[in-house]
């Protein structure tokens, strides 16, 4: 039987918009995922008026809508509590009463705090949607932005689970993977997992093929879109950590045997190497202090007591110069030192210092070197020092702010230590 025309005709359009529709639809959603809400929602009103039950799109609409005015509240928030702190100091700076204004940045904070928590459900919401649609690179990537941000969101942690199960049934039975996606997809499962060498070694092998597969750019556009390069560099982060610990552990005990054995020269080495990467290593301290102990004895014995006791003294008045600035004479002195005392390796440390302030007041490796030598003290447990050392390292970087910020611990270790009352 044949089929009228106009009825072939109207099937045919409605084959046509229908294909439209899904045409337009990856375009809107492309335009969501870069945050470009008002053209994304117009995309997805497009694809509607040409198949009105098409799922995705509605979701889609409605996740726009919602993350385009979150972003006006929050942009509202912030202009509301930039013109209140203005107004508030203005009313300080002529000493008036700012009680009203200070309720109102106190109850403006706390909104900003429910818009937090509004975007991370809206994100979540988005996240289930994209997980659902089989969009598990995108899923992945919101969930670990909302976990970054705040690591103990119970909704992003439910989230989380289940896209693992997602992953893990992607992995086990996706024939259609290419070689990098299914990196990528391990890469995001052991990341979900806290396997971070496993994570960063997938995301390498995923970016190796494609680095070397495709010319440049398109390899970058690849990468981008797998959304895994931020977690990249959170779990290499990790894995260098984790190699640095595990060094630090064989360091200690490789000094400690040496220890025992007497060697006490090369212990103090190996445990100043690590009071400067972590200055509360647990048991450092003591074995530090009995190192340093050891060796003074040594070096005492080796040299004679009376020249111990004159390079101790060359030593304390070259730091003394040191902190008067008088790099000169704090270098005679270290040189003085070191040659009563060839291997006397504080000595050498202070004269590098010195020469390296000679010519320059402001050096950063010189003040680098000072930071060292206060971790090392705050490590043996001489905080006096250690605040001398960082007081040097500040004045010849005054931009160091990991000095500055031991300084300010360790000062309020001295006045809590102060303040401490004495035990009868």
């Amino acid at each position: 039987m044949r089929i009228p025309y106009a009825i072939a005709l109207g099937v045919g359009l409605s084959g046509l918009l229908l294909s439209t529709a899904r045409a337009d639809l990856p375009k809107g959603i492309n335009e969501f995922e870069q945050h470009q809400w008002n053209d994304a929602i117009g995309d997805f009103l497009e694809v509607l008026q040409r198949d009105p039950g098409n799922v995705q799109a509605h979701q889609y609409v409605a996740l726009a809508v919602r993350q385009l005015e979150t972003e006006k509240r929050e942009a509202a928030r912030e202009k509301r509590l930039e013109i209140l702190g203005d107004a508030s100091k203005r009313l300080d700076d002529n000493r008036m009463d700012s009680t009203l204004l200070e309720t109102a940045i106190q109850n403006t904070t706390q909104a900003e705090e429910k818009a937090r928590q509004e975007r991370w459900h809206a994100r979540c919401e988005q996240a289930r949607v994209e997980r659902q649609l089989g969009h598990l690179f995108t899923a992945n990537d919101l969930i670990f932005q909302i976990l970054q941000e705040n690591s103990s969101d119970a909704e992003a942690q439910r989230e989380l689970s289940e896209l693992q199960s997602a992953l893990r049934q992607t992995l086990d039975h996706g024939s259609n993977l290419s070689v990098p996606e299914r990196f990528t997809l391990q890469g995001f499962y052991a990341y979900g997992q806290a396997d971070y060498t496993s994570a960063f070694t997938a995301w390498q092998k995923g970016r190796s093929i494609m680095e070397q597969s495709y010319p440049a750019a398109e390899a970058a556009r690849m990468i981008q879109d797998l959304r895994f390069t931020n977690y990249e560099k959170i779990a290499q982060a990790h894995v260098e950590e984790d190699q640095q610990l595990a060094q630090r552990e064989q360091n200690f005990e490789k000094g400690v045997a040496l220890f025992k054995v007497g060697h006490f020269t090369q212990a103090l080495e190996l445990f100043r190497q690590i009071a400067i990467q972590d200055p509360q290593y647990p048991q450092l301290g003591t074995y530090l202090v009995k190192a340093e102990a050891e060796a003074e004895q040594e070096r005492a014995r080796r040299l004679g007591q009376e020249k111990t006791a004159r390079v101790n003294r060359l030593i304390e008045n070259g730091v003394a110069r040191l902190e008067a600035q008088d790099y000169e004479k704090a270098a005679r002195c270290f040189e003085e030192a070191l040659a009563l005392d060839p291997s006397h390796a504080q000595a050498q440390s202070y004269l590098t210092m010195a020469q390296s302030e000679i010519n320059k007041t402001h050096d950063p490796k010189g003040a680098q070197m000072h930071y060292e030598a206060g971790l090392i003290d705050y490590a043996s447990g001489k905080l006096e020092d250690a605040v001398r050392e960082w007081r040097m390292t500040l004045r010849m970087d005054p931009e160091h702010e990991k000095a500055a910020n031991a300084l300010n611990k360790v000062q309020r270790e001295l006045a809590l230590y102060r303040e401490a009352p004495v035990t009868p």
